[in-house]
């Protein structure tokens, strides 16, 4: 049952192993991918947020206003600090 845990040949070194050329493009494209969805993702959350926060003022909510959170929304991280900050 044990046999295969003692071996008596070496085992090669793997410490310098890089990846092939195709396999490094392929990950950093998959790394862009997920960064922009995460990115994209971000961009949906606080556009609705500040949709949500708008709708609950007098002004209310119309297509000017979904125009211009999503529009703004592309700096999502200053929004999520607006949001932090803010004490409402």
């Amino acid at each position: 049952m044990g046999q295969n845990l003692s071996l008596s040949e070496k085992f090669a070194d793997t410490s310098k192993a890089t990846l092939a050329p195709w396999d490094r493009n392929a990950d950093i494209i998959l790394g862009i991918a997920w960064a922009c969805s995460l990115y994209g993702i971000g961009m949906i959350w606080c556009a609705v947020a500040l949709l949500r926060r708008w709708a609950n003022s007098d002004r209310g909510a119309n297509l000017f206003s979904v125009l211009a959170a999503f529009v703004l929304s592309s700096g999502w991280p200053v929004i999520l600090a607006y949001f932090a900050f803010s004490g409402r």
